[in-house]
C-alpha cells in the first residue's frame, strides 16, 4: 500500500498501484484493531459497497478479515454512502465501513470509516496508519468467527424517504436526474415510481463502475452537459446530478445555471429560519460573503468552518446548527433529519421549496446578494509543497495592514476591493484557490495578488494555464 491513501477524511486511492489488493485484508484488521481500542465491546458492524468494478473483491476482503477478529458483519450490498450513514442512525449497529471513492475516477476506490455514528478522520485515521505499519493487530483470542448476515437497507431507506415526504406524492415534479452510472441508480428509478412522479426523467440510472457517460462528478460543468440539453429541449424545470457514491447534489437551473453549494445553502436556510428560533447554519471557508450576507439578513447565525465534509459534520454537532453545507455540494441537514450528507435527501428538500413557491430556481437565486467569484481552482504541486505554499502566502499577507486575515484552513485575506483563499488540499496533491469581489476589476485584483504570492512556487506556464496569465 502506498501511505497517501491515508487521506484527511477516509482512505482513497489508485487501485493496483495504491491500494493493493492483497493487503486489504492487513488494511481492514487495522480499522477494527483501532475501533476495538476505541470501543471493546463492539460485536457488530455494517459494510455497505458503491458499484466500481473492484468494491465487490474488496468487499469480500474485508468481510473476511473482519469475521476472523470475531466480529460480525452485516453486509448491506450495494448502496449509496447515504444509506451506509442512515443505517448507523436507524439499526441497533452503530459502526461500519463504506467501500467507495465517491466522485473519483473508475481506477479509484477507498473506505468511507464510521465509529459511533460519527466519521472517522484527521488524527484517527493517522492512528490506523500506525497500526497498519506497525502491524500490532488485535488477536482474536477466542477463536470465535463472525457471522455475515445481509439486509436489505436500500428498500429501508426507499420506504423512509417515500414516507417522510409524503407530501410529495404525485405531484408535478418536473426534473431531470442524472444518476451518472452512480449508486443513485440504485435509488432514484425506485423512489420516483413509489412518489408517482410522471414529469421525472432519469439518466443514466444502470450502475456501472466504468462510468461510461462521464464521471460522476455533477460540480464539474462537463459532467452536466446531458442534463443542460434536457433542459434546454424538454419542459424540465430543474436539473440534479449526483455524485458517485449520492453524498452529494449540485442542482442545474432551467437557464443552464449550475448552482453553487453555498447559493444553495442560502435557499435551504430561508425556508428552515421560518421554522425555528435561533437558527445557526455552518458552511466552509471557501463560501461566498452573499451567504453569511443573506443569512444575516434572515436572522440566521453564520458559522465558518474549515472545509471537509467530515469537519463541518462536527461543527453542525457542536453548534447545534440546523443546516450545513460546502461549496462542493455536501449538505447536512440536522433539520427533519440525521445530519449526514445525502445528496438525495437534498434533492427532496429542493423538491419540496420548488413544489411550495411560485418562483423558479432561476428567480430565487436572483434574490440573493450579488458578487462576482472566480471558480475554485486546484492547482497541482507535491504533497510536501503544499503546506509550504500556504504558509509562503501567509507570510505574504500577514505583512500587509490593509488585509484581514483568516487562518482555520489555510489563508483567508480580505481586502477592501475582495478577498482570496489558499489551501491545502485534504484529498489531493494539490492547493485550492478561490476570489471575491463585489465587482470584476476588484475580482481581478485579488486574483492578482494571490497569484504574484504563489510565483515562486509554480513555472509561468502552469499559471497561465489556471489563470490565463
Amino acid at each position: 500500500m502506498k501511505y497517501n491513501i491515508f487521506r484527511e477524511y477516509d482512505i482513497r486511492g489508485i487501485v493496483g498501484s495504491e491500494i493493493v489488493l492483497e493487503n486489504v485484508e492487513d488494511l481492514a484488521i487495522s480499522i477494527l484493531t483501532y475501533f476495538l481500542q476505541e470501543k471493546p465491546d463492539l460485536s457488530k458492524i455494517v459494510v455497505g459497497m458503491d458499484g466500481r468494478t473492484h468494491s465487490p473483491i474488496i468487499k469480500e476482503k474485508i468481510i473476511k478479515a473482519v469475521t476472523k477478529l470475531g466480529i460480525d458483519v452485516v453486509d448491506i450490498g450495494l448502496c449509496p454512502s447515504p444509506t451506509f450513514y442512515f443505517s448507523l442512525f436507524n439499526t441497533e449497529i452503530s459502526s461500519g465501513l463504506m467501500i467507495t471513492a465517491s466522485h473519483n475516477p473508475k481506477d479509484y476506490n477507498g473506505i468511507k470509516i464510521c465509529l459511533n455514528k460519527k466519521s472517522v478522520w484527521g488524527n484517527q485515521i493517522r492512528e490506523i496508519k500506525k497500526i497498519y505499519d506497525s502491524k500490532k493487530f488485535y488477536e482474536n483470542k477466542t477463536g470465535k468467527i463472525g457471522s455475515v448476515s445481509n439486509y436489505n437497507m436500500v428498500d429501508f431507506y426507499l420506504n423512509w424517504l417515500s414516507s417522510h415526504f409524503d407530501h410529495l406524492k404525485d405531484k408535478s415534479i418536473d426534473a431531470v436526474i442524472d444518476c451518472g452510472n452512480g449508486t443513485a441508480g440504485v435509488i432514484f428509478p425506485k423512489l420516483v415510481k413509489m412518489m408517482g412522479w410522471k414529469n421525472v426523467k432519469i439518466l443514466f440510472e444502470e450502475v456501472d463502475g466504468n462510468f461510461p457517460n462521464h464521471e460522476a462528478d455533477p460540480t464539474n460543468p462537463k459532467n452536466m452537459q446531458d442534463v443542460k440539453k434536457c433542459l434546454f429541449n424538454e419542459p424540465f424545470k430543474v436539473g440534479i446530478g449526483l455524485d458517485g457514491d449520492s453524498d452529494r447534489m449540485n442542482p442545474m437551473t432551467k437557464s443552464g445555471y449550475l448552482v453553487p453549494g453555498d447559493k444553495l445553502l442560502a435557499i435551504y436556510s430561508k425556508k428552515i429560519v421560518k421554522e425555528y428560533e435561533d437558527v445557526s447554519v455552518v458552511f466552509d471557508i471557501k463560501s461566498s460573503e452573499a451567504l453569511a450576507q443573506e443569512l444575516e439578513n434572515i436572522g440566521a447565525k453564520p458559522v465558518i468552518s474549515p472545509s471537509g465534509h467530515s469537519i463541518i459534520k462536527d461543527n453542525l454537532l457542536k453548534n447545534k446548527a440546523k443546516l450545513a453545507g460546502e461549496l462542493s455540494c455536501h449538505f447536512f441537514f440536522n433539520d427533519r433529519y440525521f445530519g449526514f450528507d445525502d445528496g438525495i435527501y437534498a434533492a427532496l428538500r429542493l423538491f419540496e421549496i420548488l413544489e411550495e413557491s411560485d418562483q423558479s430556481l432561476d428567480e430565487m437565486l436572483e434574490l440573493l446578494p450579488k458578487k462576482v467569484n472566480s471558480p475554485e481552482y486546484r492547482i497541482k504541486c507535491t504533497d510536501e509543497n503544499k503546506s509550504q505554499i500556504v504558509d509562503h502566502v501567509k507570510n505574504i499577507f500577514s505583512q500587509r495592514d490593509d488585509a484581514k486575515l483568516l487562518t482555520i484552513d489555510g489563508i483567508r485575506a480580505k481586502m477592501d476591493y475582495g478577498w482570496g483563499l489558499v489551501r491545502a488540499s485534504n484529498t489531493q496533491a494539490a492547493i485550492c484557490l478561490r476570489f471575491e469581489s463585489d465587482t470584476d476589476d476588484g475580482l481581478k485584483k485579488v486574483e492578482n495578488d494571490f497569484v504574484q504570492a504563489i510565483k515562486p512556487f509554480f513555472d509561468s506556464k502552469k499559471l497561465k494555464e489556471n489563470f490565463g496569465g
